[in-house]
């Protein structure tokens, strides 16, 4: 019941709808031009990294609190930012559009990602699954006092609960995935739902099949789709 689920989802991973194939909004747009901006810095080592694919990564040196990354991808896919000696990483999705990454305060796990119709997406894909599993943080407090009185009626109250919770998360990103067959995001949600230790298989099946020919082709649905063949 942790909240990794959410920050893997693309974690995932939802409000807006995509009614066109990420790469139909981009059909004019042949290439990327990623640009960071960070506050104070230069010379530093910018990298990106595929996440599914992590031997693929391009680098570029931050000149005057700017970095450009050109390049063009096939698909929508989810990438890291990482900066020389900065702590953590940022996720965003890099498409072959103009998109941009503001550093604050050199804190890149909160940097801005703006410019992009898929990233702002995939923030309120993330901004939902946190409202959900917000829930949770609510019970902690009543989960302490359960265990400090070793009360185990009280804790399996509230494990139960915890499962609800858990399970909503799960129902609205299955959801999510089978109302935007179109969005790239889908497959993305659908990937890291069959990573899970325990997934109804049929459910990914069946909206793992009603994605758009399009999505099937980006690297996490070509993942979602070897999964499902392994089981047979």
């Amino acid at each position: 019941m942790s909240k990794k689920f959410y920050v893997s989802i693309l974690s995932l991973f939802f409000i807006i709808s995509c009614k066109k194939d990420s790469k139909d909004n981009n059909s004019n747009n042949n290439s990327y031009v990623l640009t960071i901006n960070i506050d104070n810095q230069t010379n530093k080592l910018a990298v990106i990294q595929n996440l599914n694919n992590p031997t693929f990564k391009d680098s570029a040196r931050i000149n005057n609190n700017i970095a450009v990354f050109n390049g063009k991808i096939d698909y929508p896919e989810r990438y890291i930012l990482t900066i020389e000696n900065m702590f953590g990483g940022k996720m965003f999705i890099l498409e072959n559009d103009s998109i941009n990454i503001s550093i604050t305060n050199n804190d890149l796990i909160n940097a801005q990602v703006t410019n992009s119709i898929i990233n702002n997406e995939l923030l309120q894909v993330q901004k939902s699954s946190e409202d959900i599993y917000n829930k949770i943080d609510l019970l902690f407090p009543d989960l302490q006092r359960a265990r400090l009185e070793n009360d185990a009626e009280k804790l399996s109250e509230i494990s139960k609960k915890m499962s609800l919770i858990e399970k909503e998360n799960i129902d609205f990103n299955f959801s999510y995935a089978t109302n935007n067959p179109t969005s790239f995001i889908s497959a993305m949600i659908l990937y890291d739902l069959s990573k899970r230790d325990s997934i109804d298989v049929n459910r990914i099946k069946s909206t793992y099949d009603k994605l758009s020919d399009i999505v099937k082709k980006n690297s996490d649905a070509l993942k979602v789709n070897q999964f499902l063949e392994q089981l047979h």
